[in-house]
């Protein structure tokens, strides 16, 4: 019933990206401090794309025939890239800069409740109009 609803959409989109950049960050975290190791994280979330469908459907191979194996594509269509432009690098060549992952964890964490409270709004008010709380 939500999903058809664009506003639902764009929250759960949001909502599942900023689940996935806290897993791009957190792993950038955790190779802190392996050697020539460069920071990830997720292209912007673009609504636009959210809104056409493409963002919550990802491109996946079709099967022409029924002996064809489709291969299982991930669940999750947001895909991580490499940062290129670092500011700093250590002697080894890491160019992890633990206090920018941290800030970047805090706004992403920070995003999610604003995002799920506003879920949480709408649906209390779609509730409402209906007359059932």
């Amino acid at each position: 019933m939500y999903e058809d609803l664009g506003i639902f959409k764009m929250t759960k989109a949001q909502m599942d990206w900023l689940a996935q950049r806290q897993e791009v960050l957190a792993g950038n975290i955790a190779n802190a401090n392996t050697p020539r190791y460069l920071p990830k994280d997720l292209k912007p979330l673009n609504f636009k794309d959210v809104l056409a469908g493409s963002a919550s459907h990802p491109v996946t191979a079709a099967a022409t025939n029924a002996k064809h194996i489709v291969p299982e594509m991930g669940p999750d269509p947001f895909k991580a890239v490499t940062q290129r432009k670092t500011y700093e690098s250590t002697p080894d060549g890491n160019s992890v800069i633990l206090e920018e992952q941290m800030a970047k964890m805090g706004e992403a964490s920070t995003s999610f409740n604003a995002a799920a409270n506003l879920f949480q709004k709408y649906q209390k008010m779609l509730r409402t109009s209906m007359g059932s709380r």
